[in-house]
Parts: structure tokens; C-alpha cells; sequence
């Protein structure tokens, strides 16, 4: 028999490993995801799960996805310049899969997050170093898509830069601004696209704190504990701090 292993995460005591398998909770967008998933796989893409549908516990069950994971505050090898190609390579070869997905909607689907517009590809939504995995100091295989949406490219760009930089309020903005440009160039931005980097990620940021808002009131216990635990005022923190240095940053990329 298979032994049951805790995955630790965001949500303490839910996601387990079982064999080479990994069982978690479900929601109403779950089967919208799966459908997403399994089209990848179809087209020859191993970077994320596979799905294996949900359990009659309510449970999705997706394959495992091998490499290490980590969180903040992000170990020295995560922060260096091959780290930031890496990240930006795995979500170019994400997007340009993910882009095929787009004329198969159907405007009925579930989606946890939003749409956000124009519609360019299947945003992941949460590109962050937690759900991404590493293997050979390599971003390798991409986890976790509960906030799997459509929308523009610049949207899923932005907030993999805020995470993977990382840039918030405590940083140093010069070495962020360097390691922005990285990320951009890496993945192939073009210049106009540059310019609005700041204006759709503070947009992204402040439609992540009304998200956490509304889920909290909702009965969501999960941002509850997030919004005690003081997430959303570090967001707002890094809003203010990204506009007030939103003209030395739009520069320094270009």
C-alpha cells in the first residue's frame, strides 16, 4: 500500500503525495482545470500534471510532479540571474501551449480568478517560486492551478516577476529593476509592452487583495488566516512602493 505523505503548502493538512500521485482538495473549477491539463498532456507537455479526475471524497488526484519547491524568504540559489532565465523560460514554454487552449473556450467554464482582458492565453495565475518546481537548480515543472484563468500575457508576466525577483518594498529597486529587465528580455517583451508593466501589476496586486477581501467574508478560512497573518498590507506596502518609483522602474526595463 502506498504511503500518504503531507505536501506542505497553503492549505496545512489538505495535500497529500500518494505513490506518485497527489490527492487534494476540489472545487467547482476543478474539472475546468482538469480539462485544461489534459489537453497539455495531449499536445506532449509534461511541465505540468496530469489529472485522474476526483475521488468520491471530493478529491482531485493529478500526478506528482518531481523537484523541489520552496518559499519565502527564498534560499541564495533562487535568487540568482540563471534562476530569473530559467523562471522566464518555463513560463514562455507554458504560454505558448497555453495560448492553443484560448479558442476552446467556451464562456462556460469556471474559473477561481476573474478573466482578465484581452484574452491571449491561459494565465496560470500564481507563477510563483511556491508552484513551481526545481530540478538540477532549474525551474522545471509547473504545480498548484487552482488559479488557472484566461487572460494577456502581461498579467501572468507581472506577478511572476513580483514573486520570482522578488519585487516588494523591501528590496534593493536598482537590483530589482536589473532583474525585471532579465525576466522581460528573457521571455521576448517588447518594448510597449515594458511600458505597462507597472500600471498591470499594481492592477493585479490590488484585484488579489479585493479577491482575498471577498473570499475572507465569504467564510473562506484559509484568507482569513491570511489577512490576520498580515498578507494584505504587505500588498498594499508594495502598491505604493511600485508607485513610487513606477517611473525609475518603466525606464530601467526598456
Amino acid at each position: 500500500m502506498d504511503s500518504k505523505e503531507e505536501l506542505i503548502g497553503g492549505r496545512i493538512g489538505k495535500i497529500h503525495k500518494i505513490g506518485e500521485t497527489v490527492v487534494r482538495p476540489s472545487n467547482k473549477w476543478t474539472k475546468d482545470i482538469h480539462c485544461f491539463l489534459q489537453f497539455l498532456h495531449e499536445e506532449g507537455v509534461d511541465i505540468v500534471p496530469k489529472p485522474f479526475g476526483i475521488n468520491e471524497k471530493k478529491e482531485e488526484i493529478l500526478s506528482f510532479i518531481p523537484g523541489d519547491v520552496f518559499n519565502y524568504p527564498l534560499p541564495e540559489k533562487l535568487l540568482i540571474d540563471s534562476m530569473i532565465v530559467s523562471s522566464s523560460k518555463l513560463l514562455l514554454k507554458f504560454h505558448k501551449y497555453s495560448e492553443r487552449y484560448v479558442s476552446r473556450l467556451t464562456n462556460y467554464e469556471q474559473w477561481m480568478l476573474p478573466v482578465s482582458y484581452p484574452i491571449e492565453v491561459m494565465c496560470h495565475g500564481d507563477f510563483a517560486p511556491y508552484n513551481v518546481t526545481i530540478v538540477n537548480n532549474e525551474a522545471a515543472g509547473i504545480i498548484d492551478f487552482d488559479t488557472l484563468h484566461p487572460g494577456p500575457k502581461m498579467w501572468d508576466i507581472s506577478y511572476a516577476i513580483y514573486r520570482w525577483v522578488p519585487f516588494d518594498s523591501h528590496g534593493n529597486l536598482k537590483e530589482q529593476i536589473r532583474k525585471a529587465k532579465l525576466f522581460l528580455d528573457t521571455y521576448g517583451v517588447d518594448s510597449e509592452s515594458k511600458t505597462s508593466f507597472i500600471s498591470i501589476l499594481i492592477a493585479r496586486l490590488n484585484s488579489l487583495t479585493d479577491f482575498m477581501r471577498s473570499e475572507a467574508s465569504n467564510g473562506n478560512k484559509d484568507f482569513q488566516l491570511h489577512i490576520e497573518e498580515g498578507h494584505i498590507q504587505l500588498y498594499l506596502d508594495d502598491i505604493e512602493y511600485l508607485k513610487g518609483n513606477e517611473e525609475e522602474i518603466t525606464l530601467g526595463i526598456k
